[in-house]
């Protein structure tokens, strides 16, 4: 697990500043339903996050 974060670690970080850049602007410019919205996104990215990894996993098994 560790070895993957060190390969994605660019990936992660500003994926993680355009979360937080999203929700200044979204508590900034409109209601509260953009907050959950932007919650939404970030789940999907979580799930799809845990779906690269177990595909990283069994690639790297297979070496």
């Amino acid at each position: 697990m560790r070895e993957y974060l060190k390969e994605n670690k660019a990936y992660h970080l500003s994926f993680l500043a355009a979360v937080i850049i999203g929700f200044i602007v979204a508590k900034i410019f409109t209601d509260v339903a953009a907050d959950g919205l932007l919650l939404w996104v970030l789940g999907f990215f979580f799930v799809a996050e845990l779906v690269k990894f177990i595909v990283w996993r069994i690639e790297q098994r297979e070496e």
